[in-house]
């Protein structure tokens, strides 16, 4: 059996595809099932791929409502034409185009400039270390063995910027960054996401950014 990927890959953002909901999931409330089934169609994507071509993930409608981040409605992907040819014909991918649960699928060219302004998508581990459910656990596991952990361990619940997305048991903590995108080859995790070290400043602005131009507009 081939191992699977792990670590950082290389992404050629040379093209991108938008996952967008019909409108009969939104009216059904059943959103969080695409964005759910995209996002880890592009895990299983980029477990199974060439470490050289993998797939980036954006979330441009990533906000705030009541208190805690949330995806918002679209899914757009950065990749190789072959990497995202190769996407659409995971079983995922397939079932939620078969459903009519989004929108036809449109492969286009991504233009990327450098010293634009363009939007990377961290994982920011330092949060998901000291969360409440995380010191627990590490004091929990420490019992296991027989060893007090001395002192009091500082926790830190996650911002409210600060998304929680779930990959079977995984949780993976994510926040967008607003940067200038540069001249450097790409690196993403097998999720899709960069580090906040080494940001992957993708082509394509946060709809909070496109909403802050408009009203000064």
């Amino acid at each position: 059996m081939t191992p699977l990927n792990a670590g950082r890959g290389l992404c050629q953002p040379t093209h991108q595809l938008s996952i967008r909901p019909t409108q009969s999931v939104l009216e059904l409330g059943a959103v969080s099932d695409v964005i759910h089934t995209a996002l880890n169609a592009a895990h299983h994507a980029n477990r199974h791929g060439d470490p050289g071509n993998w797939i980036a993930v954006a979330l441009p409608g990533l906000h705030v409502r009541r208190g805690a981040a949330n995806p918002g409605h679209e899914v757009v992907l950065f990749g190789s034409a072959v990497a995202l040819d190769d996407y659409q014909k995971l079983d995922g991918v397939q079932t939620l185009l078969r459903r009519i649960m989004i929108k036809p699928l449109q492969l286009i060219e991504a233009h990327a400039v450098a010293g634009e302004v363009g939007t990377a998508y961290v994982r920011d581990r330092a949060t998901a270390r000291l969360s409440p459910g995380a010191v627990r656990r590490a004091q929990e596991r420490a019992a296991r063995r027989g060893i007090t952990l001395s002192g009091k361990v500082r926790t830190q619940s996650p911002s409210a910027a600060i998304l929680a997305l779930h990959f079977g048991s995984a949780v993976v903590h994510v926040r967008e960054i607003e940067a200038n995108i540069g001249s450097e080859p790409l690196h993403v995790s097998t999720y899709g996401f960069s580090s906040p070290e080494a940001p992957a400043v993708l082509p394509i602005q946060a709809d909070s950014v496109i909403g802050r131009l408009d009203d000064a507009a």
